[in-house]
């Protein structure tokens, strides 16, 4: 049987090239796990934006005041104790809801418009909406 002796700085000379990948493997699963969160972060923005003012509005349930501050577009967020009146201060489009879900939509309120609940029966409002529309 024949057997083929490989030199030593061949050898050492492989060695190192297996050695070097493999260290390199680590840096690029780093760039490319990187890569992906930068990408993650330039969406959010978009979508995580909120709507600049207040929206407040006459409590259904009380006949008190209250408000959204800075209300997040894009969201369905809930009217404590229903809404018989309500007024766009914000920068984006408000969309009035009969229930907490945002299914059953009861008007469009443009920026600095108003709503007012109608009847009878009385209809206040349970959630509203904020987006460009």
């Amino acid at each position: 049987m024949h057997r083929r002796i490989t030199p030593r700085k061949t050898l050492r000379k492989a060695t190192r090239k297996v050695t070097s990948g493999k260290r390199a493997a680590p840096i690029r699963r780093l760039g490319t796990v990187v890569g992906g969160a930068l990408l993650l972060i330039a969406l959010l923005p978009s979508s995580a934006q909120a709507a600049d003012g207040k929206f407040p509005y006459i409590r259904f349930d009380t006949g008190t005041f209250d408000e959204l501050d800075n209300p997040p577009n894009g969201l369905c967020l809930p009217l404590t104790g229903g809404a018989a009146h309500a007024g766009n201060d914000t920068d984006a489009t408000a969309f009035v809801y009969a229930d907490t879900g945002c299914q059953q939509l009861l008007a469009i309120v443009g920026v600095g418009g108003t709503w007012d609940e109608t009847g009878p029966p009385p209809l206040p409002a349970r959630s509203v909406g904020f987006g460009s529309g």
